[in-house]
């Protein structure tokens, strides 16, 4: 029989336990909980730990981490983590368009938190688990081992115990510390006092810390507002660049990491303060009033990134007033971004005003939330690809003006492909030659994460047949002759370097032509409207709502939809697609 000496059981669950002489009267008992059930994964566990504690445990012995440390920082992680959840949440009550799916993914990454804080940070998925917590839990470990996470982990530990340096058994404990209580935070929990329980040294005398004689809340503000020189920068961008590193990790879209990257230079130019921890409430009440004068195109031209204070207000002076003024969604947007920053800041142990709450300030909505948008109706679209783009222009530059040439180029496919997809822009805009691929002698799309984009979520990873129609105006051939020379993407010319972004450009182009060809009616329409169109057409023509969700990109509605139901062959789809009528008529 196997066995191991410092291993035990507490419970069903096992745990490394060792015993070692500080002095000769006085013995240090230190235990770890192994976080899992399974005897052979102890035993390997188990085997690991004693290996390194060998080396390491004079230095565990002198800086061990207390009950009192572990609560202290165990309190701190729960509370950030239930705020941000609570932020969340009060977004997608506001702005959501899907609110169900939105409780599928807190659910599935609740459960996520959940397996890793039972089963260890490096157990693999279990194969009876919904693929979306899966997912989730590959990417929550791809983070926890992560250079940024760890310095983030330990950052906020150090500030909390006093400490400067942690041992590897040391991480060990605090690493399992924050999974638990991210777990318990995602769980609704409040308190965090019985994970402390996991470290349980016998009393040794040690030298007093200040923070560890105050309640846990007073300890946490404490640490949150003392300067330290070894903390991290608290300047905006830097603050952003580290946050959006984690979050690019766990498979955030681009397009949302230069979002945050764009209000952080907002903000600064607004109200000149480029430091996080100088920020204020008043300071936050100004900001969003100043965005009430903001010309509603604001940050759509790259000449807005090198603007000033005084440039902004002079341009909108200008305008008319339906021209001025941020809309309720993008001030919410601002305001929430700067929650997560600030945030995101505490988190790392800077000095953030308590008394900072941005999310307090966020407007009303005054229109629902599918009302924001609306689809194409097949009329509408057959009026905008008459547009010179798609029947002859003067030039390429001057696309949308009438000419005799069409200029087969992104601006040109780019809105056909959402027509006959309802894929989303980003994913269109950034798709390569090796995207097109040949599956079951049917050409598809292939949208998953490349080096040029991300997609939104695990479920946004589909193939999607390529309509007839885009084959007969020649798409494969636009394809073969961007393979033949060596391109990265389909569209280069698209590529925005200074934004590292695909899309804008069509976005706006997109916007331009349907002023022109539908005017006022067209006001509440964009490229997204496609994506709207599309789904409403296959939902019209009797497409069963599974193979729609295929299609488009979005989650199963139930647990068997989501665990059992495999996504529809490719013929399947392949006859869904063409069921969507020709948009450029003969």
């Amino acid at each position: 029989m196997q066995t191991q000496p410092h291993l035990s059981k507490r419970g069903d669950v096992y745990q490394w336990r060792r015993k070692s002489r500080r002095f000769s009267t006085e013995t240090i008992d230190i235990k770890l909980s192994l976080g899992t059930t399974d005897r052979n994964r102890a035993l390997i566990l188990a085997r690991k730990v004693s290996a390194e504690s060998d080396q390491i445990m004079e230095h565990i012995v002198e800086n061990r981490i207390t009950p009192e440390r572990g609560r202290a920082f165990l309190a701190a992680v729960i509370r950030n983590e239930r705020a941000k959840i609570d932020q969340l949440k009060l977004l997608a009550r506001v702005d959501s368009l899907t609110p169900e799916d939105d409780a599928r993914h807190d659910a599935a990454m609740a459960e996520a938190w959940d397996r890793i804080a039972q089963n260890g940070v490096n157990h693999p998925p279990a194969p009876d688990a919904d693929t979306l917590v899966q997912g989730n839990i590959s990417l929550i470990q791809r983070d926890l081992v992560s250079h940024p996470r760890r310095k983030a982990i330990t950052n906020v530990y150090r500030q909390l115990s006093g400490d400067e340096s942690l041992s590897a058994m040391e991480f060990a404990q605090v690493l399992d510390l924050y999974v638990s209580g991210k777990a318990k935070a995602w769980a609704g929990q409040e308190d965090g006092a019985d994970a402390a329980t996991q470290m349980e040294p016998a009393p040794v005398q040690t030298e007093p810390v200040v923070a560890q004689e105050l309640p846990v809340a007073a300890q946490v503000e404490t640490v949150a507002l003392s300067p330290d020189p070894a903390l991290p920068s608290p300047k905006f961008l830097d603050v952003v660049d580290r946050m959006n590193a984690i979050k690019r990790t766990e498979g955030i879209e681009e397009k949302t990491l230069r979002q945050y990257q764009s209000f952080a230079a907002l903000f600064t130019m607004l109200t000149g303060i480029d430091d996080i921890t100088r920020v204020r409430q008043p300071d936050v009440k100004a900001f969003r009033a100043d965005l009430a004068k903001l010309p509603k195109s604001w940050g759509k031209s790259p000449k807005d990134q090198a603007a000033t204070r005084e440039d902004v207000m002079a341009k909108s002076a200008t305008l008319p007033a339906d021209k001025v003024g941020l809309s309720v969604g993008t001030v919410n947007r601002h305001l929430e971004h700067l929650n997560q920053i600030a945030e995101w800041a505490r988190d790392e142990g800077l000095a953030i005003d308590p008394n900072l709450k941005p999310s307090r300030l966020r407007k009303r909505e005054t229109v629902r939330a599918r009302d924001k948008r609306d689809a194409f109706t097949l009329d509408q679209l057959h009026r905008v690809f008459l547009n010179p783009v798609w029947t002859g222009s003067r030039s390429e530059y001057h696309q949308t003006n009438p000419g005799h040439t069409i200029y087969k180029n992104g601006i040109f496919w780019c809105p056909l492909i959402g027509a006959f997809t309802g894929a989303r822009r980003e994913e269109i805009a950034g798709l390569a030659p090796a995207d097109i691929i040949h599956k079951d002698g049917i050409w598809c799309f292939s949208i998953e994460d490349s080096e040029l984009r991300r997609v939104k979520n695990l479920s946004s990873h589909r193939g999607v047949p390529i309509h007839p129609q885009l084959i007969d105006l020649g798409f494969l051939d636009h394809v073969q002759k961007a393979k033949d020379s060596g391109q990265r993407g389909l569209f280069p010319e698209l590529y925005e370097p200074g934004n590292n972004a695909f899309g804008r450009k069509v976005g706006r182009r997109m916007r331009q032509v349907i002023d022109l060809e539908l005017g006022a009616e067209g006001s509440n329409l964009s490229f997204h409207s496609l994506r709207h169109y599309v789904q409403n057409e296959l939902d019209h023509a009797g497409v069963d709502d599974r193979f729609v969700r295929d299609i488009v990109g979005h989650e199963g509605i139930d647990i068997h939809d989501k665990v059992y139901r495999k996504a529809a062959l490719i013929r399947t789809l392949a006859s869904a697609i063409s069921m969507l009528p020709e948009v450029i008529l003969s």
